[in-house]
């Protein structure tokens, strides 16, 4: 089995697939996206159909989409588990690998590039709107771990996790967590883990190239 990551280390989606390759002990070779590399990326275009990142290549395979990236290596590595093999588990694991994804990842990449957009074009009116997005998805996410859980979607570190240690960790730095002590504690969880450490070791070489200060809530 050869497996390439076609990915950047800072990349928060990058990272989710990377945390999964860490916690399933599946080695890897990193394919570098660097923007300013004009030939790799000509070669990423042709593993990419929409220029995202990651994109994993197992042998004549390849498999894009971060989550169903998780999907397929879950299932290298024998199955269950980071999707658990119970069907109520395995859907609450996608359920908040889906709100993490879309209702915090999706305001976060709205956010971010107009924070480099050229003065006189900016977007406060887009940048309220998915300030309250993200808020919104604080609350939910908050009101979902008062069952006690652990991780995102129960005891286990599944899917969930993956995603929500980068995607929580850049997002916390645009829209704080405030007085929400459970998701607070599951984020302290998920930067302790050895998986996102790990992938935070591969970033720390890139610097901090996030356009917010960090989190000081």
């Amino acid at each position: 089995m050869s497996l390439t990551l076609w990915s950047h280390p800072y990349a928060a989606y990058g990272q989710k697939a990377s945390v999964a390759l860490y916690e399933l002990d599946l080695p890897f070779e990193l394919r570098l996206v660097d923007a300013a590399d004009a030939a790799g990326m000509a070669a990423f275009r042709t593993v990419s159909p929409f220029g995202k990142m990651p994109v994993l290549i197992d042998g004549d395979r390849r498999v894009v989409e971060s989550s169903i990236v998780i999907e397929h290596l879950d299932r290298l590595a024998g199955g269950g588990r980071l999707v658990p093999a119970d069907p109520e588990a395995a859907l609450e694991a996608r359920l908040i690998d889906r709100v993490v994804d879309t209702y915090v990842g999706g305001p976060m990449n709205r956010i971010i590039p107009r924070k480099f957009r050229p003065a006189g074009n900016e977007d406060p009116f887009g940048d309220a709107l998915d300030a309250a997005i993200l808020a919104d998805a604080w609350d939910w996410l908050e009101q979902r771990l008062s069952d006690g859980r652990t991780w995102g979607a129960g005891e286990a570190f599944t899917l969930a996790d993956c995603g929500a240690a980068p995607i929580l960790t850049y997002a916390r730095r645009l829209v704080p967590f405030g007085e929400r002590p459970l998701l607070r504690a599951w984020h302290s969880r998920l930067m302790a883990r050895p998986s996102f450490v790990r992938a935070l070791e591969d970033a720390a070489p890139f610097g901090d190239l996030m356009p917010a200060p960090p989190a000081g809530d």
